[in-house]
């Protein structure tokens, strides 16, 4: 997918160092110097996805408890040939491991009960947890790591006899030290153990004057270590007790390795799993220090960076206290896919390239990138030839080593490759080196693979203004501090500004106006400096277009607003005005309904009062109690009050009273008297 050549100039091993350094655990920084960037576009989103999901579970600033973690990979290999008994440091190491193999299955599984971190699932699931075999070594050990008297029945009555055994060896040398016949020879009144002997010092000279075996002698020779003649029992019934113990002691070990051994299988797998955990954590740690965010990937070859950083850079400026590191914005991809980058030297034209391509990588591999903003596509194959920018002459060699690698560049890549070229054409005759440039842009053009270049060719950067599809660029440079500002100008073609730097620096100004004047030039500055005029002009006038369509979208969106406010007031005013119609309807049947109860003689006024009385009431059965409704318009988002869901309102009947409302693809028609804002 990448050749070694391009991730050593884009200074990915670098990255990796740097990423390993985030690591818990040597498990995790081997799973990290094995990361390799990927092609597989499915299998890069989910590596993408577990990295943003551990971060979000661990906002703001939380760790995973995956401390005591170790890399069990030499230990189970020792079992796999066949070892049957593993040291006690081997033993704690497994337990160590198993602790945190359990501790972090129970965190995950634990944030992932309400389903937020699906991609975390699969470490969840992934990972065994060995209860039984994590206690039994926890009871066995303490905390230094010393058998516990408790591991065994058989061990603790051996310790017991051991002790009880030297506290009576004590007690007789004790009194043998005291009697009168044995303390003249004594060295020292301290007890020894020689070849696991209980022993007195004696000195050398009259070390054949006290009845015993003697175990050992000084460095100086001046005392002898003698076992009493008293005390050689007793010190038989020791020398087989310690030996039970330490037999004990491998019985033990040699049956907790079997247990692990058993495991095998499920241990690889866990471990496995945990290293990949552990890699992913890394790579949220460094998301975080760094200010990083996960890519917007594509398979379209389309690139957009914004304010993105070199994250060596960062590095450097974490650690070293470098200046603030100069963001920089570039695209590629979409509306051309061959960037010609040009302008004078420390201008950061490399540092460019380096940034898309070591990005790309870190993409791929399933980090995120540092920058704001970054949709980055993702390559069958990423090719980089880069030199030293900074040096002034090439020699043959290396020129021949650039032509033999951009030969192999231009026989591999392809429509889906990303092909990063710096100062192409240099190094040799202006004139061939221009022509043998051109030729190389033209053919990756033409075979669709996304290129950009370096270069202080001047003829290229006709290329960016004729050819469809190819685009010029340049780092911005301030001629007030004579410094580039590192901003890449898309769209702008650089020059070396050699002249106007002679200029400010004090070279005589009859050489700088001689070397204007200059009757030999080809004319190409005078015609890229009109090109770029006009382009300027052009994206001026555009902006200004742009900027006026914003301006008339904007009165256009202030328009319909007002006249949604007035048809809505005068909708509730209808509303308000049917009310109070139907109020006085009501109120004025009664005052006739009274005057027929009051006024019964009157019978010719009653009858047409009752006549009326009776129009009156068909009317208020066939017109509807008025409704206060609200008034809105197909496209809002709107809450259907009795199913307590919001969706959008596709249309009203009003004659019917109703309304269809869009449920994500699904429409539902509902009384429009249960709509109200959402």
């Amino acid at each position: 997918m990448v050749n070694e050549h391009a991730l050593e100039v884009l200074e990915y091993p670098k990255v990796i160092d740097l990423l390993a350094g985030f690591a818990t655990s040597s498990l995790g920084q081997a799973a990290v110097r094995r990361l390799a960037p990927l092609a597989d576009i499915e299998q890069i989103i989910r590596l993408q996805a577990e990295t943003t999901e551990l971060k979000l579970l661990l906002m703001p600033e939380q760790d995973l408890p995956i401390g005591g973690l170790h890399d069990l990979s030499f230990i189970l290999d020792k079992l796999e040939k066949g070892a049957d008994v593993l040291p006690i440091d081997d033993i704690l190491s497994v337990g160590d491991t198993l602790r945190a193999a359990r501790n972090v299955q129970t965190y995950l599984a634990e944030a992932e009960k309400g389903g937020a971190y699906p991609h975390l699932l699969r470490f969840v699931e992934g990972i065994s947890v060995f209860p039984q075999l994590e206690q039994r070594i926890e009871q066995t050990f303490n905390q230094g790591g010393a058998m516990r008297s408790s591991a065994s029945p058989r061990l603790k009555s051996l310790r017991n006899e051991i002790q009880t055994l030297r506290g009576r060896i004590r007690g007789k040398l004790t009194t043998l030290m005291r009697s009168s016949a044995l303390s003249a020879y004594l060295q020292d009144t301290g007890i020894r153990e020689s070849d696991g002997r209980p022993t007195l010092a004696i000195q050398a000279q009259h070390a054949a004057k006290v009845a015993g075996r003697q175990r050992g002698r000084s460095d100086t020779g001046n005392t002898i270590f003698v076992e009493p003649e008293g005390i050689r029992g007793m010190g038989d019934e020791l020398e087989w007790a310690v030996g039970g113990e330490q037999t004990e002691q491998l019985r033990i070990l040699r049956e907790l390795t079997a247990q692990i051994a058993e495991q095998l299988q499920a241990l690889r797998q866990t471990l496995d799993i945990m290293a990949h955990v552990d890699m992913t954590f890394a790579k949220v740690r460094m998301s975080r220090v760094f200010a990083m965010e996960a890519p917007r990937l594509n398979a379209d070859g389309q690139i957009r960076l914004k304010e993105a950083r070199h994250p060596l850079l960062l590095d450097l400026m974490h650690r070293d206290g470098l200046e603030e590191v100069v963001p920089i914005d570039v695209r590629l991809g979409e509306d051309f896919h061959t960037l010609i980058i040009t302008g004078p030297n420390t201008g950061g034209k490399t540092i460019t390239l380096k940034t898309i391509g070591l990005l790309t990588l870190m993409a791929q591999a399933g980090m995120h990138v540092p920058a704001t903003e970054a949709k980055l596509a993702v390559f069958d194959g990423v090719w980089a030839d880069i030199g030293d920018e900074q040096s002034i002459e090439q020699s043959l060699s290396t020129f021949s080593s650039h032509l033999i690698q951009i030969g192999r560049i231009l026989e591999a890549a392809g429509a889906r490759s990303l092909v990063l070229l710096d100062e192409l054409g240099g190094g040799t005759d202006p004139a061939e080196g221009a022509a043998l440039a051109r030729a190389i842009l033209q053919y990756l053009h033409q075979r669709g693979t996304r290129t950009a270049i370096t270069t202080h060719i001047s003829q290229l950067k006709t290329l960016g203004f004729s050819v469809k599809g190819m685009e010029n660029a340049s780092i911005e440079f301030d001629m007030e501090s004579l410094k580039p500002t590192h901003r890449v100008l898309i769209g702008t073609p650089g020059s070396s500004n050699a002249l106007a730097l002679a200029r400010r620096l004090g070279l005589p100004g009859e050489v700088i106006d001689r070397a204007e004047d200059n009757p030999d030039g080809d004319g190409a500055t005078t015609l890229l400096d009109e090109l770029q005029g006009a382009r300027a002009q052009t994206l001026k006038d555009r902006e200004e277009a742009q900027r006026l369509r914003e301006q008339v979208g904007r009165e256009a969106d202030e328009t319909r607003d007002k006249q949604r406010e007035v048809i809505a007031q005068n909708e509730l005013l209808k509303s308000e005005n049917g009310q109070a119609a139907y109020a006085v309807l009501r109120e004025f049947r009664q005052e006739i309904a009274d005057l027929i109860e009051q006024q019964p003689s009157k019978r010719a006024l009653m009858q047409s009062l009752a006549a009326m009385e009776t129009v009156i009431d068909g009317e208020l059965e066939r017109a509807p109690e008025p409704k206060l409704h609200r008034a809105f318009e197909p496209g809002d988002r709107v809450r259907v009050s009795s199913l307590g869901k919001v969706g959008v309102l596709d249309e009203v009947d009003e004659r019917a009273d109703k309304a269809v409302v869009v449920f994500g693809s699904l429409p539902m028609t509902v009384a429009f008297g249960d709509l109200e804002p959402a």
